[in-house]
């Protein structure tokens, strides 16, 4: 079975790297080359550094961040807006208005899409690839692997792995 259920109660919350904050896993691969994350942002600080990772940071609750990223100016994120950056690189954070929780995935040598679905969607993962899609509302989540097929309605959507030519993760319904 290439379908996995992955229900927000059954995280359970755990402390960054650098202990700044508290984070809950959604999924990751057995080879520890991708994990998914909800990260719970209280306070402005810096973030764990990941040596060798791209990460996809989206906000999903809360009024925003500003990210300073390296030396590149902060750049704003703001709710449902995913944000691409280097793992290994310093990042701080500055919460906008108040605390945030952002949908974070990290992967080493993958193909890394995030979008955010309005409404209905078919979930169709390419050859290789993995689908997430976690709920706005509660953020359940439903992990799917090709060739099975699944539905979701209002998700962030993260598609890891080769894309595959012509190849949809995810179609409206």
């Amino acid at each position: 079975m290439t379908l996995h259920q992955l229900p927000a109660a059954d995280r359970t919350a755990t402390p960054w790297r650098n202990g700044g904050g508290l984070t809950r896993e959604v999924a990751a691969a057995t080879d520890g080359s991708w994990r998914v994350s909800l990260a719970e942002v209280a306070a402005d600080g810096p973030f764990s550094v990941f040596p060798g990772l791209d990460r996809v940071l989206t906000v999903v609750t809360g009024p925003g961040l500003e990210l300073t990223v390296g030396d590149a100016q902060p750049a704003t994120v703001r709710p449902l807006h995913p944000f691409a950056f280097s793992g290994e690189l310093p990042t701080t954070g500055r919460l906008l208005d108040g605390p945030v929780t952002a949908l974070n995935l990290m992967a080493r040598g993958r193909s890394l899409t995030v979008t955010v679905a309005r409404g209905p969607v078919e979930l169709r993962p390419a050859p290789g690839a993995t689908v997430l899609a976690v709920d706005l509302a509660g953020h359940d989540a439903v992990q799917v692997t090709h060739p099975d097929t699944a539905h979701a309605h209002d998700a962030v959507l993260l598609t890891i792995g080769p894309a595959g030519p012509g190849q949809e993760h995810a179609q409206p319904i």
